[in-house]
């Protein structure tokens, strides 16, 4: 039993004692007691109600006009002063002259009258299971939503690897193309192409070493080969850095880099300086944390030289050394 608990007893036990003392040594007593207890127990309120209706200027405190008064209103019929005078004896427990809501209500609990005032352990376990039920169910919809987020994620991965297999699977029959034509033919250098593929006494950006031109010659060099054993001896040949920018799209997972840029990340968007050019750039694993905050069109300055050319997408790979993220 806790401090307050031993407390309230005490407090019971010393009402119950006066009263049985009253009533033994004040017959008329008793008899205000039975009717006092026939009354409250008839009346059909709890306990704060009907000290709420005695208290009628919210002090605490019971006077005997009070009483009268609330006895007046539920009998219709004024009580005497002996009456009155006699029931603040019989609340008065400890005899010190003033009757509180609180004697109201220890002597509501001896008549068992249900006071209407939640107990504080009960509503402390009632508070208790309710935050534990909000914790169950927030639990739940939180495993919900990994569930859903993982799935989510799993079908994207699933997507983005059935996408790289299909590019795969085309560049492989591109090679067999290739091989097919070796057998018949053999195929132009990307060094060493006819006069009339020059425009203008110059080399055709397809004509030329893809090595000595811009981000743009390069990706429309590569554009215009045909071959994929071009393509690669192209992106072999060419490893000068190119500084551009490039308004992001959208970010996904590198599922088939090489060294440093496995398993970190893609953005795929458009150059700034030609929007109906679409790339992809290649970020290396230890900038996923960074990349992962970018944001859809916006614009990133970057440092990067062509790493691949993506034949299903007609896109051009390249691989960031470094970057400028506003």
């Amino acid at each position: 039993m806790n401090t307050m608990s031993a407390a309230r007893s005490m407090v019971q036990e010393k009402m119950r004692k006066h009263i049985q003392q009253m009533v033994s040594t004040n017959p008329m007593i008793g008899q205000l007691n039975e009717q006092f207890t026939s009354w409250l127990l008839g009346s059909g309120l709890t306990g704060i109600e009907i000290a709420n209706t005695i208290d009628s200027n919210k002090d605490a405190v019971i006077q005997p006009h009070e009483l009268a008064a609330a006895l007046k209103q539920t009998t219709g019929t004024e009580p005497p002063g002996w009456v009155i005078n006699g029931l603040l004896t019989l609340l008065d427990s400890d005899n010190d002259k003033t009757v509180t809501v609180g004697d109201l209500f220890t002597y509501f609990e001896q008549i068992g009258l249900p006071l209407g005032v939640p107990d504080p352990a009960e509503q402390e376990a009632a508070r208790k299971a309710a935050e534990q039920e909000a914790a169950r169910k927030a639990a739940e919809q939180e495993a919900a939503r990994k569930a859903v987020e993982q799935k989510a994620a799993r079908k994207a991965v699933e997507q983005e690897a059935a996408r790289k297999a299909a590019e795969q699977k085309l560049e492989a029959s591109m090679e067999e193309i290739d091989m097919e034509l070796q057998d018949v033919s053999t195929p132009e250098s990307v060094n060493d192409v006819p006069e009339e593929s020059k425009v203008g006494g110059q080399a055709s950006p397809s004509s030329s070493n893809p090595s000595e031109h811009n981000h743009l010659q390069i990706i429309e060099a590569l554009n215009s080969m045909k071959l994929s054993s071009q393509i690669r001896e192209a992106v072999k040949n060419t490893s000068m850095n190119h500084h551009f920018s490039v308004k992001i799209e959208k970010i996904e997972s590198t599922l088939m880099g090489h060294d440093s840029f496995k398993n970190g990340k893609t953005i795929v968007g458009r150059l700034v300086d030609e929007d109906s050019v679409e790339i992809e750039l290649l970020f290396q694993a230890v900038e996923n944390e960074s990349v992962n905050n970018f944001q859809a069109n916006h614009i990133i300055e970057i440092d990067a030289h062509i790493a691949n050319w993506n034949i299903g997408r007609k896109r051009a790979v390249f691989s960031v050394h470094s970057y400028n993220y506003d």
